[in-house]
C-alpha cells in the first residue's frame, strides 16, 4: 500500500505544537513599503477620483484603472502593468466615454458582455444631476477599452457603482447609489443580460434615509443572492442599511432592514470578514471626524456598530481592506486627502485594529487599492491623487520568515530499519505569507530520512507565527554512524525557504528485541518428543558425552532482482520480481527526483517472489518520469542485502 503524502494534525494537537515549538511572533505595527512611485493619468488629464485593479490584458498582472473627473470632461485611464509593479503610459489616450459636461466618478470592472474579457462600467457624475449616467467601456483582452453603445440611464446624482449577479443567471447586474433627497432613489438596480445590455429596473431606500454616498455588495444575510450595504448622509445623521437579495432568478431587493448609525459624514464603505467568524462585516469611513465605524454582522444581516478612532486623520477620502502583513486577518487602509497620505491599520482577526501607520502618498490621495501589483505574493498599495493628477504606488516589501521545529530526536536506529515518524512544524513570523511549492530531503544522507507525510507542499503559511504546516519524517539509516541531512522547503521559483537540520545515528543490525508477527505469514512449531521412562531397578550405563558441535556460521543473504529496468504507465501497478536465498523482511523504497516518495513492506520467503507497488502517491497516480526502486532485505540473524532497478513511467 502507498504511504499518504498529505496529513493534517488535529486542531488541538496543532495548537500544542505551535505553543511549544514555534518562536514567539514579533508582530510589528510598521509594515514595510517602498517609497511611492507615481504614474501620470495622462497628458492634460486631471483629478482622478476612483481607482481599481484588474487584469485587462490577460497577462496575469493586475493593471490599474482610474476614473478622472477632468474638469467635467470625463476620462478613464488604463495603466498597463509592465511587470514588477511598474506601469506604462495610459492606453488610449486615456479613454473618452463620449459624454461632455460630466466627470467620471465611481468605476467597477467585470465581464459585462460575456466575451471573457473584463469590461469597465464608469459612473458619470456632474454634481448637478445633469448627464448622470453609466457608460460601458468594453475590454478587448489587450487592455484597450472602447465605447460600444450609448450611455445607460440610471437615477440622478450617482455616487457609487458595483457589479454582482443578483439573480444567479450567470450575467452581472449593476447597482448604483445616488446622492439624492428622494429616499426610494438611493439604490438603483440595472439587470444585465450578459450581452453588455443594462437597463434601469427599480430603485430602493430604507426608512427616511437620503443622500446615499456609496455602496458595497456581498452576501450579508446568509440567504438568497448577493446583498447591498448602502451608506447615507441624510440631515438626521449618517446611517448604513442593507438591501437583501432574493436570488432565485430575481433582481428584486428588500430594504426592510432598520438603518444603523455611523459617522455624520460617511464617504466610503467596504465589506470584509474582520472578526474571523465567516460573515462579511462592514466598515464605513467618515469624511469629517477621524473615525471608522465597524459594522459587525451576526450572519443574518443584523449589523452592530462600533467606532474605531483613526488618530491623525484630517479628511477621510477613501477606504480599502486587504491582508497587508500576510497573517490572514483583514487590515484596513484609509486615505487622508488633506494630509496627502494613507494609513494602515493592521487587524488582529477578531475585530480589533492597531494604531494607524501613516504613509505619504500623492497630493489629495483618495480611493486606495490593496492588491498584489508586483506578482510576488505581497500586497501593495495604490492611491488616486486628485490634485497631483497621478497614481501613486507603494510596493510592499514584507518577507516571510520561516521556522522549523522537529518534535523529538531521531536518535539511534539499526541499519535498514525504519524509526517512528517525527513531526516537523513549519511556522512563519515574517510580514508576508510563506508559499511552499516543494518539500524534499537534501544533504549527505538525504535518502536516510523518509518524508512520509507532507502537509506543506502547496500550502501557504500565514505570517504572525500562529499558522503552521506539518511534515512527517522517518529515519531509516543505510549505514552505521552519524547520518545528517536537511528538510528543504522551496518556493515556486526554486528558492530555498527553509532548511531544517536532520540528524540520527545508524547502529549495527541485530536480532530484534521483540518479534512482530507479520499478518501475511504463518508460524508453525513442532512439540518436543519426551524421553522414554527409565526402569526403576536398572542402573543406566554411562554414555560418553559427544563433543559439542561448532555453531554454523550464518550464511550470507542473497537478493537478486529479475530485471534491471522496468516500464509502466502512470497509475499502473508495478511488479518487481526477486529471488531470496532465505526468508527475510523486504522493504521497497520508491524514489523520484532524489526523494523517497513511497514505501512497501512485505515478508519474503526463500526462493522467487514479487513485490508490488500500486503506482500511486497517496490518492493520485504517480506522475510520468524516471524512478529508482531500492529493495532492502533483512534476515532474522541480521544479515542484509540490497538491490536496485530503474522504473520509467511514460504516457
Amino acid at each position: 500500500m502507498s504511504v499518504p503524502t498529505r496529513s493534517i494534525l488535529p486542531a488541538t494537537a496543532l495548537a500544542l505544537v505551535l505553543a511549544a515549538l514555534a518562536p514567539a511572533p514579533a508582530r510589528s505595527a510598521a509594515q514595510p513599503f517602498e517609497a511611492p512611485h507615481t504614474f501620470p493619468v495622462g497628458a492634460g488629464v486631471s483629478d482622478p477620483r476612483s481607482l481599481l485593479a484588474a487584469d485587462l490584458d490577460g497577462d496575469g498582472r493586475l493593471d490599474l484603472v482610474a476614473g478622472d473627473r477632468n474638469g467635467d470632461d470625463a476620462r478613464v485611464t488604463v495603466l498597463r502593468n509592465t511587470g514588477g509593479g511598474s506601469f506604462g503610459p495610459p492606453l488610449g489616450g486615456p479613454v473618452d466615454p463620449g459624454v461632455t459636461g460630466t466627470g467620471a466618478g465611481a468605476i467597477a470592472a467585470g465581464d459585462l458582455n460575456g466575451d471573457g474579457h473584463p469590461d469597465v462600467l464608469a459612473a458619470l457624475d456632474s454634481g448637478t444631476g445633469v448627464h448622470d449616467q453609466l457608460v460601458l467601456l468594453a475590454g478587448d483582452g489587450t487592455g484597450h477599452l472602447s465605447v460600444p453603445g450609448p450611455p445607460i440611464t440610471t437615477r440622478a446624482d450617482v455616487s457609487g457603482v458595483a457589479l454582482a449577479d443578483l439573480d444567479g443567471d450567470g450575467a452581472l447586474d449593476a447597482l448604483t447609489s445616488h446622492r439624492t433627497a428622494t429616499t426610494t432613489d438611493q439604490l438603483a438596480v440595472l439587470p444585465g443580460s450578459g450581452g453588455g445590455v443594462l437597463a434601469l429596473d427599480s430603485s430602493y431606500g430604507a426608512g427616511t434615509t437620503t443622500l446615499a454616498t456609496g455602496l458595497a455588495t456581498a452576501q450579508l444575510d446568509g440567504a438568497g443572492g448577493p446583498d447591498a450595504l448602502v451608506i447615507s448622509a441624510g440631515p438626521s445623521g449618517g446611517t448604513a442599511w442593507v438591501a437583501t437579495g432574493a436570488g432565485a432568478l430575481s433582481t428584486t431587493l428588500s430594504a426592510a432592514a432598520v438603518p444603523v448609525p455611523v459617522g455624520s459624514d460617511p464617504v466610503a464603505v467596504v465589506v470584509a470578514d474582520v472578526d474571523g467568524d465567516g460573515d462579511q462585516d462592514g466598515l464605513v469611513l467618515d469624511g469629517t471626524d477621524p473615525t471608522l465605524t465597524l459594522l459587525r454582522n451576526d450572519g443574518a444581516g443584523l449589523l452592530t456598530p462600533a467606532t474605531i478612532a483613526v488618530p491623525g486623520l484630517g479628511q477621510g477620502s477613501g477606504l480599502a481592506t486587504g491582508d497587508l502583513d500576510g497573517d490572514g486577518a483583514a487590515d484596513v487602509v484609509v486615505t487622508d486627502a488633506l494630509g496627502s497620505r494613507a494609513a494602515v491599520l493592521t487587524g488582529d482577526g477578531e475585530g480589533g485594529f492597531a494604531a494607524p501607520q501613516w504613509l505619504p502618498m500623492g497630493p489629495a490621495a483618495r480611493a486606495p487599492v490593496v492588491a498584489d501589483l508586483t506578482g510576488d505574493g505581497v500586497a501593495d498599495l495604490a492611491t488616486a491623487d486628485a490634485v497631483g493628477d497621478t497614481i501613486s504606488v507603494r510596493r510592499g516589501t514584507g518577507v516571510p520568515v520561516a521556522h522549523g521545529a522537529v518534535a523529538g530526536a531521531f536518535g539511534a536506529q539499526p541499519v535498514t530499519s525504519t524509526g517512528e515518524a517525527h513531526t516537523i512544524t513549519v511556522t512563519n513570523t515574517g510580514q508576508a505569507r510563506l508559499a511552499v511549492a516543494a518539500v524534499a530531503t537534501t544533504g549527505a544522507a538525504a535518502d536516510d530520512f523518509l518524508v512520509t507525510g507532507d502537509d506543506c507542499t502547496g500550502a501557504t503559511v500565514a505570517a504572525g507565527g500562529n499558522d503552521a504546516c506539518i511534515v512527517r519524517v522517518r529515519f531509516a539509516p543505510s549505514a552505521q554512524g552519524t547520518r545528517t541531512a536537511a528538510l528543504r522547503l522551496r518556493s515556486a521559483g526554486g528558492a530555498t525557504l527553509l532548511d531544517v537540520a536532520l540528524t540520527g545515528t545508524g547502529t549495527a543490525t541485530g536480532a530484534p528485541a521483540t518479534a512482530t508477527t507479520d499478518p501475511t505469514t504463518t508460524t508453525s512449531s513442532a512439540a518436543a518428543t519426551p524421553a522414554p521412562a527409565t526402569p526403576a531397578a536398572t542402573t543406566p550405563a554411562r554414555v560418553p558425552t559427544p563433543p559439542a558441535k561448532a555453531k554454523p556460521k550464518p550464511k550470507r543473504l542473497v537478493l537478486t532482482l529479475s530485471r534491471t529496468k522496468l516500464a509502466a504507465a502512470p497509475g499502473a501497478r508495478v511488479r518487481v520480481g526477486y529471488a531470496l536465498g532465505r526468508a527475510a523482511k523486504l522493504v521497497l523504497r520508491v524514489k523520484h527526483a532524489g526523494r523517497t516518495v513511497d514505501l512497501v513492506r512485505v515478508s519474503g520467503r526463500e526462493g522467487r517472489g514479487t513485490l508490488t507497488w500500486d503506482g500511486r502517491l497517496g490518492p493520485t497516480a504517480a506522475p510520468a518520469g524516471t524512478y529508482r526502486l531500492d529493495v532492502f532485505a533483512v534476515a532474522a540473524d541480521g544479515h542484509a542485502a540490497r538491490a536496485s532497478t530503474t522504473l520509467v513511467l511514460h504516457r
